[in-house]
């Protein structure tokens, strides 16, 4: 008796230490801290670049310093119009504060995820309550998809940062009426116009919007629609960048900043990124694990909560025209749907921390790790039928390419799972240790494997070019990351009888009638052309 009397007071310790209601606030301070050096510092210091978007930004943001041409984004010498210009700025502080490297390009998406952390965690505790806002904390620590975009060198996690930061202060608004809420909510939508395009204007009035048009709110609507003062904040923060563009590039930049990568991204798939109408359920699951199962027993009450609560409805329609504005685009890819992930979070910590979260934990980390520890046979299977010798070269040995530690991560997270089945513990002891091994499974197991997988030979070939202080052409590839690793400039163009190149190799044994092999690895060559 005395030892299960123990055991459950320890128990009842965890949940308290976890809520932050025990006298050790320092301790967990220093547990958070641990947690996001390991999940998050860590992981983004070691991993390489992954192409395209990574590589092409951070390619972006070093051309930027080297040029000092601070107000236009270009990569090898050409205009770059994907995405606007906070996002390189931002980066260019990265390589001013740690110097080059893989971690100065993703720094500014980590103090991202510190500041998005925080400021989720003040509103709901202010707008619901403490216990649910660390709830809320812990299971945005721990979902996959914010642990992906908030360590990665992309603008995305920027956008999410300010989408939420005027949502929340779009809600404080709502029951304030304070002006200073308002305008506040429209800095914010300007920093996210300015973070990622106009897609943050869109997330973020489409929002106050629908909301108001179904509640008939026409006197708040009408204050939203007529704060000049707002809508001159937003434009002179997101306009200037734009206007200069214009200026700068006329016509070309329009065409392709708005025309392609905006208005052309909704209207026919981008790089071969379609999808079905399911699309976006199958990313939901896969970016909320391992907590998808508290997702599905939140629906129902989160329906409830919504007809009962302004927040609610809010937060439900925030997420429900993200995932149904995206789904009606023709590109699709799965980090879209995190415009709309922070309301999940906070809708599955609200039922959580009501509801407990039974078993679905541990059979989802038993089920995860059944699906991961067959991924490299799927892979090699999946080459068996594909066409493209690139792919085949680099992907075509999977299973070969596997290290044993990635099967040992995949059976402890199957054993925790195991265990979680069965576990008596508190519902935040049993969020925050699946979290943490999930966590652990797609830096250290997953996302290293797909390094190895994808980026390690073009690293090899980058460090190969460095080495050996080559000039280089580049020609047949876009992996853009070869030109931070190597530490220079890669003209995109045919390369001329002397030249050193750097591509796809199947692409220069078929465009060359005579190259010299300097470097060869899994799909890429770096050659010297000695006839054209």
């Amino acid at each position: 008796m005395f030892v299960l009397k123990q055991d459950s007071n320890f128990k009842n310790w965890v949940e308290t230490f976890l809520l932050g209601e025990s006298p050790y606030s320092r301790l967990l301070v220093a547990f958070i801290v641990g947690l996001i050096a390991v999940l998050y510092l860590w992981p983004a210091l070691q991993l390489p670049l992954f192409d395209m978007d990574e590589g092409a930004y951070a390619a972006v943001s070093r051309e930027m310093v080297l040029s000092g041409q601070w107000w236009a984004t270009m990569l090898n010498g050409e205009p770059f119009f994907h995405k606007p210009v906070l996002m390189y700025w931002l980066q260019a502080l990265g390589l001013a504060i740690v110097g080059d490297g893989s971690f100065a390009y993703r720094l500014s998406s980590l103090v991202a995820l510190g500041l998005w952390l925080w400021a989720t965690f003040v509103f709901v505790e202010r707008h619901i309550d403490r216990e649910t806002a660390w709830y809320t904390l812990w299971i945005a620590m721990f979902s996959s998809g914010i642990v992906v975009v908030f360590k990665a060198a992309i603008p995305d996690a920027w956008l999410i940062l300010f989408i939420s930061l005027a949502i929340y202060r779009g809600l404080d608004f709502l029951s304030s009426a304070k002006a200073a809420d308002l305008n506040w909510a429209f800095v914010w939508t300007g920093f996210a116009t300015l973070a990622k395009g106009p897609i943050g204007l869109v997330v973020v009035a489409g929002t106050f919007f629908i909301y108001l048009i179904l509640t008939k709110n026409w006197q708040k609507l009408k204050e939203m629609l007529l704060a000049w003062q707002g809508w001159l904040l937003l434009a002179l923060i997101s306009l200037p960048w734009y206007i200069l563009q214009f200026v700068l590039f006329g016509q070309d930049f329009i065409n392709e900043f708005f025309g392609v990568h905006n208005v052309g991204r909704f209207m026919s798939p981008m790089e071969g990124h379609g999808g079905t109408p399911l699309y976006y359920i199958v990313a939901l699951v896969i970016l909320t694990l391992p907590f998808f199962p508290l997702l599905v027993r939140s629906i129902l009450p989160w329906w409830r909560w919504s007809k009962a609560e302004e927040l609610a409805k809010v937060l439900a329609i925030w997420f429900l025209l993200v995932i149904i504005f995206f789904t009606l685009a023709a590109t699709k890819l799965p980090h879209y749907l995190m415009y709309g992930i922070p309301p999940v979070i906070i809708a599955i910590a609200y039922c959580a921390r009501q509801h407990g979260t039974r078993w679905g934990l541990g059979l989802t980390l038993i089920v995860v790790a059944l699906v991961l520890t067959s991924v490299p046979w799927l892979i090699e299977l999946s080459m068996q039928q594909e066409k493209n010798p690139y792919l085949v070269d680099t992907f075509g040995l999977a299973t070969e390419l596997v290290e044993l530690h990635y099967f040992i991560w995949m059976l402890v997270l199957g054993l925790a799972g195991l265990w979680l089945v069965w576990a008596k513990w508190g519902s935040l002891a049993k969020i925050v240790f699946s979290g943490i091994l999930m966590t652990l499974v797609l830096n250290y197991a997953v996302l290293d494997y797909a390094a190895e997988l994808q980026q390690k030979p073009i690293v090899e070939a980058a460090e190969f070019v460095k080495s050996n202080q080559l000039e280089v052409v580049t020609c047949c590839i876009e992996m853009p990351s070869f030109n931070v690793v190597a530490q220079q400039l890669t003209p995109v163009r045919m390369p001329q009888a002397g030249e050193v190149v750097f591509g796809k190799t199947y692409e220069l044994e078929q465009r060359f009638t005579q190259v010299e092999w300097l470097w060869q690895g899994r799909g890429v060559s770096v050659a010297r052309v000695l006839k054209e």
